[in-house]
């Protein structure tokens, strides 16, 4: 995936209209998931500064109520 941000970022992310970028709950590695977000915001910026961006979580219900505001 690094490969997507760095020789093939501008093609991937150039007249790009929405981007639409899922979190997995679950997954172990945020540090990682954060950093290919910030990546990906970064390179929309950049190439299509004018797109939609919507982030969504999956998996969101695995989480209780009391914890989804945090």
């Amino acid at each position: 995936m690094e490969n997507y941000f760095t020789s093939q970022r501008d093609n991937i992310f150039r007249n790009v209209a929405v981007l639409i970028y899922v979190f997995d709950v679950e997954s172990r590695e945020l540090d990682r998931d954060l950093h290919y977000y910030q990546s990906c915001l970064e390179a929309m910026l950049h190439n299509s500064p004018d797109s939609k961006v919507f982030c969504l979580i999956h998996k969101i219900d695995l989480v209780h109520e009391n914890q989804r505001d945090v």
